[in-house]
């Protein structure tokens, strides 16, 4: 799971503690912002809407109540809002319907927690490695497209498959699995 603030930070900064409210935004703010850029036609938008979803926390997160879920997903879902607003005003959105109706659905929230998780680990493989698990997963290319986009023979790429698997693994090792309810 990625990083998650300790309860009693949350709790300090629902009684207006600012440097709580710091911690917050610190271990929060590359996730918001990672998820305000998916569905901004620019950088400039998504630092916007990440900006508002931390006013917006700032202001509401006196009525903040654990109800069993990671503190991000509160964060998403004012994130997600924010999203579908904006996309309400104005005319230039990069949103399509489909993506407006997963924006409105908790359960994609989970999924887009737990990919992020799975992304965070990622990154700490070595390039090629990152290159061929995103190739083979994320943009679901055969073998055949893998192997000729990273100019490999498809045995090898394989082979770099399954060692970059075996590290992912490893990097996870004992961390428990993402939890979500």
């Amino acid at each position: 799971m990625p990083s998650e603030v300790l309860p009693d930070v949350i709790a300090r900064a629902r009684r207006g503690d600012r440097a709580a409210f710091g911690e917050l935004y610190d271990v929060y703010l590359p996730r918001a912002y990672a998820f305000c850029r998916k569905y901004s036609a620019s950088r400039e938008e998504a630092e916007d809407l990440t900006a508002e979803t931390f006013e917006k926390a700032l202001a509401a997160i006196d009525r903040y109540e654990d109800r069993g879920l990671p503190f991000s997903a509160w964060l998403l879902r004012i994130a997600a809002n924010s999203i579908i607003d904006r996309a309400r005003r104005t005319q230039a959105s990069p949103l399509r319907d489909d993506d407006l109706a997963r924006l409105h659905d908790d359960s994609f929230l989970a999924e887009w927690e737990e990919a992020y998780w799975l992304l965070e680990h990622l990154a700490t493989l070595p390039e090629d490695h990152q290159q061929v698990v995103r190739l083979r997963f994320y943009e679901d290319q055969p073998f055949t497209e893998v192997a000729r986009r990273m100019g490999r023979s498809e045995g090898a790429v394989k082979q770099l498959l399954r060692r970059a698997l075996r590290l992912l693994r490893g990097s996870i090792g004992g961390e428990d699995e993402p939890d979500h309810g």
